[in-house]
């Protein structure tokens, strides 16, 4: 290793990266584009991750190498290539007293879009703190996730999962060359990367490869984080001009002579009407494999999954946003009269349960005098829709997974935060994604402007309480993963205690524009709703 050229041997190769000074004036290095595994292409489209070949000569890894094929809506068209399974390292610098820990983000993007690209997650605001900081590219879409049922087509699915574990098995193994702790690893993730690290954190294949996690806005016990098993391969082969001849593996062979970006075109428009009313989110996300592997990483249902999961024995951290469902605005500004629709509310009652129409009525109108006590649902009274999306589509799926880690009894430490700070200028995903400017609130994904530098470049100044929002979250992110306890400097004024209880309910850190406050669960008698709809079906 050579301070001076800042080169580095990982175990495939040696590689260069470059000294950078972040917008807030730290100087650190930075090595972008190094190959975790081999490129998915020809007859390994759509398979499980293979490591990379070995190389020679110095890899040049000091510009962002393209993201994984996705359609970006950002910039409302296809990027990416197949050539994408790479990982960026960020750290003050490659020479320490002593390994840093090490911070390894994984991103959301529904499980069929996104990036680790700086325009999104730069490094500039975590790496103020003594911890390195890894992000990762993971094949997402039918590249990531299509699931074919023969053995002989070894494609059991989960490919984009198997991606993220072999960039953790790299980390482990080469991280140390960078200055890092392959010991003392906090895997965190948003949205579907939430969800994925809590795929890991039940999936016995990941254990040892990291030794806390941070779970935001993400679960496996959100309905979205799981995708049926159906004739998917089948139906996308047919929309991109297959004969129909042969079956499952004729289809996959057609697949593979198609071009990446007309995959990600017709994807997601093979949900048929009956699709759509199971609440099917993705065809294309994680899935019950069809058969074991040695690299399986589902192979039952995640619930069943969670009851014996090797991170019961590890430090959590889990959180998200007060308006999650402002999300879900992006489907509705185009067409308010959604909510008028008289079905609305039963809709909203879970595919997923076992109940009879009788019941689902009965649980609709609940939502009903829960969420629109005095009116009917419609866009001029959409706070009501927000609150009902925040809770079926996320916060509902995070407080079952602290409900499964309290029912343990367990001497490791579940902490709960609520990130409720609203921004006319600093909440990004609410400004750029979702068009109405009359919108407050603080939606799903504005918290990581508070994490990640982005594309705007933006930094608030030091006297706002946007400035102390960010350093809030970047202490107690980084001294959770320092010392598996979000404590800080920050937190001083009060002893942020993890879950003792769940009822009457439990306590978080309720982040705003004031400041902060440990006090009960805001939210807690919408839960105890929530609840209620799975009394007759088993949670643990």
């Amino acid at each position: 290793m050579s301070l001076d050229s800042l080169v580095v041997d990982t175990k495939y190769g040696p590689v260069k990266g470059t000294k950078k000074v972040s917008l807030l004036g730290q100087e650190y290095v930075s090595f972008q584009g190094i190959p975790y595994a081999r490129p998915p292409i020809g007859e390994l489209r759509f398979k499980d991750p293979v490591p990379p070949i070995k190389w020679t000569e110095t890899l040049d890894c000091t510009k962002q190498s393209l993201p994984c094929y996705h359609f970006d809506r950002r910039v409302k068209e296809i990027v990416g290539s197949e050539d994408s399974l790479k990982v960026n390292v960020f750290t003050k610098s490659i020479t320490h007293a002593k390994p840093l820990p090490v911070m390894v983000y994984i991103y959301g993007g529904g499980f069929t879009e996104g990036t680790s690209g700086t325009e999104l997650y730069g490094p500039d605001f975590l790496i103020q703190k003594d911890i390195l900081l890894v992000t990762l590219n993971y094949r997402v879409g039918a590249l990531g996730f299509l699931c074919c049922q023969s053995t002989e087509d070894e494609v059991p699915g989960n490919a984009g999962l198997k991606d993220q574990k072999l960039a953790l098995q790299w980390v482990v193994d080469n991280i140390a060359a960078f200055g890092g702790d392959p010991q003392n690893i906090t895997l965190f993730g948003h949205s579907a990367g939430g969800a994925s690290v809590q795929y890991h954190m039940i999936s016995s294949g990941s254990k040892k490869l990291f030794q806390r996690a941070i779970l935001m806005s993400g679960s496996t016990f959100c309905e979205w984080s799981l995708s049926p098993q159906r004739n998917w391969p089948e139906k996308l082969a047919k929309a991109l001009g297959w004969n129909e001849q042969g079956g499952e593996s004729e289809a996959l062979k057609y697949l593979r002579t198609v071009k990446p970006e007309d995959i990600v075109n017709h994807q997601e428009k093979i949900l048929d009407a009956q699709d759509v009313q199971d609440e099917v989110f993705t065809p294309f996300g994680p899935t019950i494999e069809p058969y074991s592997t040695k690299q399986c990483v589902i192979p039952k249902h995640p619930i069943e999954m969670a009851k014996e999961a090797w991170s019961n024995n590890i430090d959590l951290m889990i959180g998200g946003t007060s308006e999650e469902g402002l999300l879900a605005l992006q489907k509705i500004i185009p067409h308010p009269e959604f909510l008028q629709n008289p079905q609305l509310l039963l809709a909203m009652v879970p595919a997923g349960l076992k109940i009879t129409m009788e019941q689902r009525m009965e649980f609709a109108s609940k939502l009903k005098q829960q969420y629109y006590p005095n009116s009917d649902p419609s866009y001029e009274n959409k706070d009501g829709y927000v609150d009902l999306m925040t809770d079926k589509a996320f916060w509902h799926g995070l407080h079952r997974s602290i409900l499964a880690r309290a029912s343990k009894a367990l001497s490791t430490r579940t902490f709960v935060y609520r990130f409720c700070v609203d921004s006319k200028f600093f909440n990004h995903y609410r400004i750029n994604m979702i068009e109405d400017p009359n919108l407050r609130g603080t939606s799903h994904a504005d918290e990581i402007s508070y994490l990640f530098s982005n594309f705007t470049k933006d930094v608030p100044n030091k006297d706002t309480f946007e400035y102390r929002a960010l350093q809030t979250m970047v202490d107690i992110f980084t001294s959770f993963a320092i010392k598996s306890d979000p404590n800080c400097d920050r937190t001083k004024e009060l002893l942020w205690e993890p879950v003792k209880q769940t009822k009457p309910t439990y306590k978080c850190l309720n982040i705003t524009h004031d400041g902060i406050a440990f006090i009960d669960f805001p939210d807690a008698t919408r839960m105890d709703l929530w609840d209620s709809f799975y009394v007759n079906n088993a949670l643990f």
